[in-house]
């Protein structure tokens, strides 16, 4: 994650730390210096820096699987986490900002259209994503270059995957 200092009026914010007590309400957002944005959440299983997770409503991060595809007017809200976390810990998701870490199934080159793998929360490249929706909001700059799963960096815009004819 690069150096971003939390610039919302939020005393304690630190966008690295966990833990099993909640220190702000669930939903609270926070605006860096670099324009990002970051929600506090809790995590409903254990994810690894760079994961994807769809977003709930009510400030729980949950595993993007089917079963948990939230979809709203919007679409599924979706973050990044940029540490790890453990299931029952409360942290901060990237919402938005330049970057920001995204877990990968196998390449991905630069700004090649990406879209969610079956399971696992992490992307790949569009074209081999088997699933009924389309992945807006994140764009890759600096390649994943292995072909197991790999950080990249990507810019995140308010990722969402919503409802439509395929990767």
């Amino acid at each position: 994650m690069a150096n971003q200092t939390v610039v919302s009026s939020l005393i304690g914010a630190n966008l690295s730390a966990t833990g099993t007590t909640a220190l702000f309400a669930l939903g609270t957002m926070v605006n860096t210096d670099d324009g990002g944005q970051y929600e506090y959440v809790e995590a409903t299983a254990t994810y690894t820096t760079g994961q994807l997770v769809s977003l709930t409503p009510n400030g729980t991060a949950i595993s993007f699987i089917t079963a948990n595809c939230i979809f709203t007017a919007n679409g599924i809200d979706i973050g990044a986490f940029q540490g790890d976390i453990s299931q029952g810990e409360f942290g901060w998701v990237a919402k938005k900002g330049r970057s920001l870490y995204v877990l990968c199934t196998g390449t991905i080159a630069a700004s090649a259209q990406v879209g969610l793998a079956a399971g696992g929360g992490r992307l790949q490249i569009a074209s081999s994503v088997a699933v009924n929706h389309t992945l807006l909001g994140i764009y890759v700059t600096t390649s994943a270059s292995t072909a197991t799963a790999s950080v990249a960096t990507a810019t995140l815009s308010w990722p969402r995957a919503v409802p439509g004819a395929g990767g």
